[in-house]
């Protein structure tokens, strides 16, 4: 088995490099080693910039954030865009990393007017980010006018019902049995672009919910259309109510988008299985180290990338002004 060095930095807090998807994935075909100081291989994030301190290694970019990753600052990237750049790119949306969640979206649905007419709230809405795209809260409101929607996040709390704390060891868990009391949910991405999907969508089906989703506008490249009420069809959010209300007045219809399976006929499209992911690494990890490496060393990105490291520290990642001073303009 090969013998790989590798670290990864920049991921979120309580990110565990020894007991991640990620890493149990990889340790099927690789013997790894993990050095922080001198690795071979970095799979990085988006939550700091420890990464630049890392000059040999080559680079593996993995975002859960609707972020695209910078080919100019790593060899291999996996994000949510949909973009064709040759082996040095995969989309790989985040909800897939959660097996004992995504697998449920096969289960087969058999459920009944009776089930429906158990459920004992209209609908939920579970954010505590209240730096979301205003489509979010404006949606809120406005569905809100026909009848409550339950809010226990810390935004635009409502309700004393408890879900438990956000970064506890079982807020997902308590999470979900609460969204599943609810004949809908609002699963509203914090921003909107083409590919960006997270488990907002995936959480609305396993709890039995029928999902008034907004977010990605082609979603349906994933998921069957008919399992969802998707925004991104309608003109305005005012003809969305209308359709809200017209599903909440017919159980009939309520209980067959229930029944609908989440993906086309059922199967997990190419794109999303484990086996994509792991062939994707493993075109990186089997190379060796000089063979696997993308960015070039001559040029301006040497120079690009010093900038970037030096004004990293001075203003807010991804904001107007680091970019004109990168860029020089």
């Amino acid at each position: 088995m090969k013998k790989i060095k590798l670290w990864y930095s920049d991921f979120y807090e309580g990110f565990d490099p020894a007991n991640n998807y990620l890493h149990d994935l990889l340790s099927r075909h690789y013997e790894i080693i993990l050095d922080p100081k001198d690795p071979d291989y970095l799979i990085y994030s988006c939550h700091g910039r420890d990464f630049l301190k890392y000059k040999n290694p080559v680079k593996i970019y993995y975002t859960g954030e609707n972020l695209i990753p910078d080919f100019n600052l790593c060899d291999y990237g996996i994000g949510f865009s949909y973009l064709d750049l040759g082996d040095r790119y995969l989309r790989y949306p985040n909800f897939a990393l959660i097996p004992d969640q995504f697998g449920k979206l096969l289960k087969h649905k058999s459920f009944t007017i009776e089930d429906i007419q158990k459920k004992e709230f209209f609908c939920n809405f579970i954010y505590s980010n209240s730096q979301a795209d205003p489509a979010r809260d404006q949606f809120f409101h406005l569905l809100s006018n026909y009848k409550e929607v339950m809010s226990p996040g810390k935004h635009l709390n409502n309700t004393s019902m408890d879900i438990g704390g956000r970064f506890t060891e079982d807020w997902m868990y308590t999470k979900l049995e609460f969204q599943s009391k609810f004949k809908f949910s609002i699963a509203f991405e914090n921003s909107s672009s083409p590919g960006y999907t997270t488990e907002k969508l995936m959480h609305s089906y396993i709890t039995n919910t029928i999902p008034i989703y907004w977010g990605n506008p082609e979603v349906a490249k994933d998921f069957n259309p008919n399992s969802l009420i998707n925004c991104h069809e309608f003109k305005t959010f005012d003809e969305v109510v209308e359709r809200v209300k017209e599903i909440d007045q017919n159980d009939e219809l309520a209980v067959q988008m229930i029944n609908e399976s989440p993906f086309p006929g059922n199967k997990i499209p190419e794109n999303l299985k484990e086996e994509t992911l792991e062939e994707f690494l493993k075109s990186i990890f089997d190379q060796d180290k000089e063979e696997a490496s993308r960015r070039t060393k001559f040029g301006r990105i040497p120079v690009y990338e010093e900038d970037f490291a030096k004004n990293f520290h001075r203003e807010k990642p991804g904001t107007l002004g680091l970019l004109r001073k990168i860029l020089k303009i």
